[in-house]
């Protein structure tokens, strides 16, 4: 199980995010991530990472050369991610099963994504050149996603 952390809409400290990004790393032993969104103020994104269907190539947060402005990251195993590929005919960078909610994303928006899905998953969706954040989990929410917000645009997601 991979641990999914997030940040968006503050002012504070990186440091202050970091030491807090690192409480989830018992999620994903294999490797870790933190990225500040540069182009997003007050965006960080973390991901301790648990490899199974794919080697640390599909590393996360997850950009394709494609689409700089989209930024992924997902706990989870999308179990119909093979079928989505040849479906749909989508060219994949990595091995990695998360990569198709990109393409998904890009090719009919977050609902079209969601639809599409198979699996047990937490994730979330930056897209940069929209603003926009988008939250996704599996029907049952077998793999967990909490979140706090507040009334000043300030959002966090472990």
């Amino acid at each position: 199980m991979c641990g999914i952390w997030a940040i968006f809409g503050s002012d504070e400290d990186v440091r202050t995010y970091f030491d807090a990004a690192l409480k989830v790393k018992h999620r994903g032993p294999d490797a870790f991530r933190f990225e500040t969104i540069h182009n997003v103020p007050g965006c960080w994104l973390g991901f301790h990472r648990l490899a199974i269907v794919d080697d640390l190539a599909g590393m996360q947060p997850m950009r394709l050369y494609e689409y700089p402005h989209i930024w992924l990251i997902c706990n989870g195993e999308i179990y119909n991610h093979k079928s989505i590929s040849k479906d749909f005919g989508f060219q994949r960078r990595t091995e990695c099963d998360s990569e198709v909610i990109i393409h998904l994303y890009v090719k009919g928006g977050i609902e079209f994504a969601a639809k599409q899905l198979d699996g047990v998953f937490a994730f979330v969706l930056l897209d940069a050149n929209k603003r926009k954040v988008y939250l996704g989990r599996d029907t049952f929410g077998i793999r967990p996603m909490f979140k706090l917000q507040n009334a000043h645009g300030f959002l966090a997601v472990c």
